[in-house]
């Protein structure tokens, strides 16, 4: 019987896998007794599996669950959310769908408990726990944002029922900074990317941060987003209850929403890479990526706030009121600051590396344009999803003009047109005349 079993569902993982063997399919979490031991369901031979030491797994036995349920968790698995129902009970709720499984580890069975009809909608949710009840929050799919706030009737109707708000509240919930603040009470959401799905697709970066009163079911727009510095590319945000966790290259910023305060842990000698999984235990974050086979990587929040500066607040907040003599006062401090900005920014310009790379190998090429594989080259983003490629090739390019629009007076210094060739694929190109000023920039 259990042979039969196993060939069934190995037939089942290879007639309705979209990926084949691609990648290996696992349902992963982190022991929420043993905070640094990561455990695992490998759906390709349905084992049960617990990290010795980093990147080593061994087994602990086979899983059971029922083929029909097996195959509807093939058929739609993209990623799951992990979390503990008890020591023993660990429960996963896939990404795009509203699927629901419970695994129990003692008798490695794992079940469907949910009865979920539709899905599709909602990936890259946002998902947790309040008083015992799952809730999900926003996400998109179909070519479409969900702003929908949503809750798993456990007790009755086991589906995915409807929060309603008294209010609207941010026009995108997905990426950026989102995340459920038990102190607060509140679900804070800022700082997403919504893009416009045309031909010449663009992505615009959202600036609000709203937060929804779970008590009073209302939106409250905090204000505008006032991230310091750099708006980094391939922004990787965690969340642990408490702080967004922000990581930039050679720095981690600590994003506290309650507080309203923001401050960075900067190391010359760490890479904080771009992760795509994380959990988080307590304070602590624990994240890893498939680009380096899983090596879990973790930041403890509180002991690098020790180590961290203050660098301002995390948004303007507009709750505040001023008399109008007040409001005249600051727009006229504001218009002095900017003309001191003016006077003094061609001194303060500066290219960091990847923008120095990409004008010289603009500079040098002359008259000719270099293809979208060039510049992804040039990016360092070749190896990324072609979604990944597309923000990260918008949100330099959109940074670096804006640079040299203001240290130049010269806009779109960088321009693209189509290929002749393919008229879906862009070559990119300085603007005629302007080969000097940039060869003087980087020095050439």
């Amino acid at each position: 019987m259990n042979k039969l079993f196993l060939l069934i569902s190995v037939i089942t993982f290879l007639l309705t896998s979209e990926k084949g063997t691609a990648e290996s399919r696992n349902l992963d979490w982190i022991s929420n007794y043993q905070p640094i031991v990561r455990k695992r369901i490998n759906l390709d031979d349905l084992s049960f599996e617990a990290e010795i030491k980093s990147n080593e797994w061994i087994k602990l036995g086979q899983i059971s669950i029922q083929p029909n349920q097996l195959s509807e968790l093939l058929t739609k698995f993209n990623y799951a959310d992990a979390f503990h129902r008890s020591n023993q009970i660990t429960r996963f709720v896939l990404h795009g769908t509203g699927l629901i499984y419970d695994f129990d580890e003692r008798t490695k069975h794992l079940y469907r408990i949910d009865k979920t009809i539709h899905s599709g909608y909602n990936f890259s949710p946002n998902r947790f726990y309040r008083n015992q009840i799952l809730y999900s929050i926003g996400g998109e799919g179909f070519w479409s944002y969900n702003r929908r706030i949503t809750f798993f009737d456990e007790k009755n109707t086991k589906e995915w029922e409807l929060l309603r708000p008294k209010n609207e509240g941010p026009e995108v919930i997905s990426e950026g900074y989102q995340g459920y603040s038990k102190l607060a009470d509140a679900f804070f959401s800022g700082g997403s990317l919504k893009k416009n799905f045309l031909e010449n697709e663009e992505i615009e970066l959202l600036s609000d941060l709203f937060k929804f009163d779970f008590k009073s079911k209302s939106w409250l727009n905090l204000g505008k987003i006032n991230f310091p510095k750099s708006k980094d590319v391939q922004r990787t945000i965690f969340w642990n209850g408490k702080h967004f966790v922000q990581l930039e290259r050679d720095r981690v910023y600590f994003l506290n929403p309650n507080e309203n305060t923001i401050h960075v842990y900067s190391d010359n000698t760490t890479y904080f890479e771009e992760a795509r999984y994380y959990y988080v235990s307590h304070d602590t974050v624990m994240y890893y990526n498939l680009y380096n086979k899983g090596t879990p990587r973790i930041i403890a929040v509180n002991s690098l706030l020790k180590k961290s500066t203050y660098v301002g607040k995390f948004y303007d907040d507009s709750t505040t009121t001023f008399p109008n003599y007040a409001y005249l006062f600051i727009l006229g401090i504001l218009i002095a600051i900017v003309f001191l900005i003016r006077k003094k920014r061609k001194k303060s310009f500066k290219l960091d590396n990847v923008e120095t790379k990409l004008l010289t190998h603009l500079v040098q090429a002359k008259e000719y344009s270099i293809s979208t594989l060039d510049l992804n080259e040039l990016l360092e983003c070749s190896t990324k999803s072609q979604e990944n490629q597309r923000r990260i090739r918008y949100v330099i390019l959109n940074q670096l003009n804006q640079k040299l629009e203001a240290h130049l007076n010269i806009k779109n210094s960088i321009d693209r047109s189509p290929s002749e060739e393919d008229k879906r694929i862009f070559n990119y190109h300085l603007k005629p005349g302007i080969e000097g000023k940039i060869q003087s920039l980087v020095k050439l």
